[in-house]
Formats: C-alpha cells, structure tokens, sequence
C-alpha cells in the first residue's frame, strides 16, 4: 500500500471521527443542574481537538527536520514557515491578558491568570492566522488578476 492511500484512509477516519463527535456535541444532551447549557460531550469534544492538534504540532516540527535531510534546500523554506509560526505565537502572547474574570455563578479553577494567557495566545493566534489567510486569498486572487 502505498502513502497516498494510507494517508487518505487516515485523513477519512478523522474525519468520521470529527463529524460523529460533533454530532454528540450538538445533539447529545446537556449536563443538568448547570447555570448555562452544557452539552454532555464538551470533554471528548476538546480532547479531540487537542488531539488533531498535537498530531499538526508534531507534524509541524517534525517533517522539516526529515526534509533538513532529504532536501536541505527546499528545508530552509520549511524552517522559515516554522520561524513564522512562532513568531506569531509570540506577538499573540505579548497581546495576551492575565487579569482574572467575574464570572457570575463560575467556581471552576480556570480562572487563573496562566490559563487566561494560554487561551488568550491561542485565541490572537487564531486571529491573526485567519487574517494572514484572507490577505493571501485576496493578494493571490489580485496576482492573478494582474498578471
């Protein structure tokens, strides 16, 4: 079996396994006796989404150091994309703010500054990662248009 085929079966049960639990999500119930609707399956929801997120990190950090290998060339221009990415990282934890929230009827733990920068990062992170990608659309659709 070759990796085209190994990785489209991968990429299709992923995808199964996204759309079953989002359906969980939405359609399986909501947690009693809580202040706001709380759906059941929040936890493996975002377990989940912690997962594929691990599983792009890794492939993130690691693909370029096999290329470094293979392709030393066209590796530089993975390293910059990486260099890239955590410096956006960064820029969203300057931005990020700690001070805790009053949250009317919360007693959770969550509330603490480490966990409100985390979430912070990767809320500016996700801003600014979908800016970049309309600019490129829109500069690519205008290149195209010029050219």
């Amino acid at each position: 079996m070759n990796i085209q085929k190994i990785l489209s079966i991968v990429t299709i049960v992923m995808c199964v396994i996204t759309v079953v639990l989002l359906g969980l999500f939405m359609f399986g119930g909501e947690v009693p006796n809580q202040p706001y609707p709380t759906p059941v399956y929040t936890s493996a929801f975002l377990n989940w989404a912690y997962i594929l997120c691990g599983i792009a990190i890794i492939a993130a950090v690691i693909f370029p150091v096999i290329r470094l290998f293979t392709r030393p060339k066209q590796a530089m221009k993975s390293f910059i994309g990486l260099a890239g990415i955590i410096i956006i990282v960064l820029i969203a934890y300057s931005l990020a703010d700690g001070t805790p929230m009053k949250l009317v009827g919360y007693t959770g733990s969550d509330n603490v500054p480490s966990m409100l920068i985390f979430s912070d990062t990767i809320l500016y992170t996700m801003y600014i990662l979908f800016a970049g990608a309309i600019l490129a659309i829109i500069g690519t659709e205008i290149y195209r248009r010029i050219k």
